[in-house]
């Protein structure tokens, strides 16, 4: 995240990020404040231009430079995009994934029902995400996709979680469904699908993955595409809010809800 922040304000800036440190403290400080400028002219909250300047500080601090000169965002501590936010129903939950291409449902559902995050299911540089070896019960027989049990697990590898342990978590069968009809769409398409084949792909078949920024930019899209304006992560809200209740009637334990 802190990376993707660098980047904006280096090509915003036009200053390479590896350059920042050899600036003056003066210049470097002129910088942040022409950052903030910008950023508040085209209406951007004051919340998300803080913690990019938060982003550049700590970079900067990292190489040993401090900026002691005062760097003040209005409103740094305000969320405009969370006061009108809260959990989908379950029927906007639906209108969410009715709206999505059949590769963004996938993501969307992996998220809602799966409680993984944009970057399980492609990382930051898009090299690595959920792979069908991760879907241990989803079988391919010629062009055919089944899935042996279901809810299936799904594993998140060290590799791709965000505390660097494995651990599981599962799908439902609708989101199994959904799997399904994506996968045959790409066998109908003629591609060959393996054990270690991306589960949700990029457009461009030369490229393997998605980043999870375009994870992100896919979820979002289908949300705005149902006519709401949440965030991404209010899908793992959904997940969230409903493990609640299925620890208050029963149907698990909270040592296995808080895991998630």
């Amino acid at each position: 995240v802190y990376l993707r922040r660098l980047g904006a304000v280096s090509d915003r800036m036009g200053i390479p990020i590896l350059d920042m440190p050899k600036m003056k403290e003066k210049e470097l400080h002129t910088m942040l404040l022409d950052f903030i400028a910008r950023e508040q002219k085209e209406g951007k909250a004051g919340s998300a231009i803080h913690s990019t300047i938060k982003a550049v500080k700590s970079w900067l601090l990292h190489n040993g430079i401090k900026v002691s000169l005062p760097v003040k965002v209005r409103g740094a501590w305000d969320a405009p995009t969370l006061k009108e936010e809260r959990t989908p129903t379950q029927e906007e939950l639906r209108q969410i994934l009715l709206a999505a291409n059949s590769r963004d449902r996938v993501s969307c559902v992996l998220m809602a029902h799966g409680g993984v995050r944009p970057g399980v299911i492609g990382n930051y540089l898009g090299d690595d995400g959920l792979r069908l070896k991760d879907l241990p019960e989803l079988q391919i027989k010629k062009n055919a996709v089944e899935f042996s049990r279901t809810p299936a697990m799904v594993v998140v590898r060290s590799e791709l979680s965000k505390t660097a342990q494995k651990y599981f978590s599962f799908l439902s069968e609708e989101g199994c469904g959904y799997v399904k009809s994506y996968l045959e769409e790409r066998l109908r398409d003629g591609e060959k699908l393996g054990p270690d084949s991306d589960l949700v792909r990029p457009q461009k078949m030369h490229k393997a993955f998605l980043t999870s920024i375009n994870v992100g930019d896919g979820i979002r899209e289908s949300i705005r595409g149902a006519g709401f304006d949440w965030r991404p992560y209010v899908l793992r809200a959904y997940f969230d809010t409903q493990l609640l209740l299925a620890e208050s009637q029963g149907k698990v334990a909270h040592d296995f809800r808080v895991f998630w």
